[in-house]
């Protein structure tokens, strides 16, 4: 996980839970990145009960994580518009 990514998830970890989940779900992601950034960021599931819950691995839910913050990183940068 990168320093952006990381940001993100500390700026999650300080907010109310219903807060974290609004914020994510204001990004518009595909319905598996959200909900593996919910359970897993939010309400601080294992990668194992998520996977075994959702009858995946925790590998896949690794993957959509960082292709969820990957897009969350995105969007940020072009909601602030360019820099400079």
């Amino acid at each position: 996980m990168n320093s952006r990514h990381r940001a993100i998830r500390a700026l999650l970890q300080t907010m109310a839970p219903s807060w974290a989940a609004a914020y994510i779900r204001s990004f518009g992601l595909p319905e598996e990145e959200e909900l593996f950034l919910l359970e897993r960021d939010v309400r601080g599931k294992s990668y194992v009960q998520i996977a075994m819950e959702r009858n995946t691995t925790a590998e896949a839910i690794k993957r959509r994580r960082r292709r969820a913050y990957a897009k969350i990183v995105d969007e940020i940068d072009h909601r602030e518009g360019p820099r400079g």
